[in-house]
């Protein structure tokens, strides 16, 4: 009877509730009561120290406890009616862990909106941790580490008395002035499609039909693929001999080495003719002794071929989808026009971003975390993928920004926190019809689901880059609305004449749009890279 007493009086304790007044958000609760250090840790790193107190705890555990009797099965006892103290013996610890889990991400957001503290990402929280080597030891030795806050949370403790304190390290937002968005200077290539242009990418797509020929009675010409024996020669020694190597008749790098005027060296060559070019070997080679040293390259042509291409006739831009050669170039111009507008788009934006960059102080720490500089990168794929750049591509590039181009990813970064602090001057918002919008496109560029390219996204923190590209470029296209905006004038090189030989692999003059001298390198490589593998659309047939 005592226990039917005992647990009719909780009952009655539980049902005792403020119905009406509203729950107080946990977080701003906390902030009321949390107390908080700061300390710094270097450059644009903070320290903090945060101590959640006792009464607060006990607040989350009895909220919970609360929850859990009223549905817990304990032998002796009827659903709902067990003690709470055999509740707390026999579900204590699951208990404490899920206020664990609940109390200290919501103790530091807490405390850095307390101390208004403009933190980067997640914070990395001090924890003990038990030797590895000794694991499963009595009394095995513990370390503090530095651990993620979802690792940490692992190694964490619900104190059974007192405070609850942790300590962790955040990386800070860097503190600057934004310059003038007003009147910002930038030049709009003025660049026309001309019926040389057209001719250009009829060429291209003819060559993507092309055979490789024998030439048996001729000179090599640019672009021709040469075979020849190969013998390179360092410091007087041979070190590498290949037979049939296969070159074209333009810049190669071979061996590492860079030949910029190939070309030029093996134009007017016959087949059993004889060639020789020099060339630094890079300092990354894969034989040490041999790095930075120069290289001779002795060539002996064995064989000559040259793409010959399908007649420009009837048949040909029917298989096109058009009735008369001129349908067939007219939808070129107008798809032309529109990747030229692209481009010239492209080339306003980064001149902004060059703007931007210039004009902005701002330093960031040398030791700046590899978290940050990933999103960077990730966000640079991104941008690609939305502009159709195979795969391959994307991930060379973000291989290159991880590994080499320091610079560049420093200026990504630097660009990163400039942007942001201007989406929040202009109140720029991004909606979910924008954000799919563009994974519709993405996955029509790569032949794709919906469905499947968001997904991949999704796992990937893909979305939240693809959100802060938009949101980047809507920024800019603001700017660009006030802009001082000069027309420039782009001289296209003439072309090359030659014999009745294509050039297979090289774009049209005017698809470039040329760039301003200023713009940032890192967008003259993307650009690189799209031109190379830019997709080649043929209309539907008719």
């Amino acid at each position: 009877m005592a226990e039917d007493e005992v647990a009719a009086s909780q009952t009655d304790e539980e049902t005792e509730t403020e119905e009406g007044e509203g729950v107080e958000d946990p977080k701003e609760a906390l902030k009321k009561v949390v107390k908080v250090e700061v300390a710094d840790a270097g450059v644009l790193r903070k320290t903090i120290t945060v101590t959640v107190p006792r009464e607060s705890l006990d607040l989350e555990l009895d909220k919970d406890y609360k929850e859990l009797i009223s549905e817990a099965v304990v032998p002796g006892f009827r659903r709902g009616r067990a003690p709470r103290r055999l509740v707390e013996k026999r579900f204590g610890s699951e208990v404490g862990e899920q206020v664990q889990t609940r109390i200290v991400p919501n103790a530091f957001m807490a405390a850095i909106e307390k101390e208004d503290l403009k933190v980067l990402g997640d914070p990395m929280v001090w924890v003990k941790v038990k030797d590895k080597k000794a694991k499963g030891e009595e009394g095995a030795a513990e370390k503090e580490q530095l651990l993620d806050m979802a690792s940490a949370l692992q190694h964490m403790k619900l104190p059974e008395q007192g405070d609850l304190t942790f300590k962790c390290e955040v990386e800070m937002k860097p503190k600057f002035e934004l310059p003038s968005l007003d009147g910002v200077p930038v030049e709009k290539p003025d660049i026309k499609i001309s019926d040389e242009d057209i001719d250009a990418r009829i060429d291209r797509v003819r060559a993507m039909r092309g055979n490789w020929v024998p030439v048996t009675d001729g000179e090599v010409e640019e672009d021709d693929l040469v075979i020849c024996n190969l013998k390179m020669t360092v410091d007087g020694k041979v070190v590498k001999t290949e037979e049939n190597a296969r070159l074209a008749a333009r810049p190669q790098r071979l061996e590492g080495a860079v030949l910029e005027n190939l070309g030029e060296v093996l134009e007017g060559a016959k087949i059993g003719d004889a060639r020789q070019i020099e060339g630094e070997l890079p300092d990354d080679h894969e034989v040490a002794d041999l790095r930075g040293k120069k290289a001779t390259f002795d060539l002996t042509i064995n064989e000559i071929k040259r793409l010959e291409m399908p007649p420009l006739e009837e048949q040909y831009y029917k298989s096109q989808g058009f009735d008369t050669l001129e349908e067939y170039r007219a939808w070129l111009r107008e798809m032309m026009q529109g990747e030229l507008d692209s481009e010239i788009k492209r080339s306003m934006r980064e001149q902004v971003r060059q703007y931007l960059l210039e004009k902005t102080q701002l330093d960031l720490p040398e030791g700046m975390s590899a978290r940050q500089t990933e999103r960077v990168v990730l966000r640079r794929m991104i941008e690609l993928q939305r502009r159709g750049v195979p795969q391959a591509e994307v991930e060379k590039y973000g291989d290159k920004l991880r590994t080499g181009a320091r610079e560049q990813a420093v200026a990504e970064l630097k660009l990163y926190f400039i942007l942001e602090e201007i989406a929040e001057k202009l109140e720029i918002e991004v909606t979910e019809e924008e954000i799919n919008g563009q994974i519709a496109a993405m996955a029509r560029a790569y032949n794709r689901r919906f469905d499947r390219v968001r997904d991949d996204l999704a796992r990937n923190n893909g979305i939240e880059s693809l959100y802060l590209e938009i949101r980047d470029e809507k920024c800019i296209d603001k700017i660009l609305e006030t802009a001082e905006i000069t027309e420039a004038k782009v001289e296209k090189k003439p072309a090359k004449k030659k014999s009745a030989k294509p050039k297979a692999a090289k774009p049209a003059e005017s698809e470039k749009a040329a760039k301003p001298a200023k713009q940032a390198k890192a967008a003259k490589e993307a650009d690189e890279g799209e031109k190379k593998a830019r997709p080649r659309r043929t209309p539907p047939p008719k």
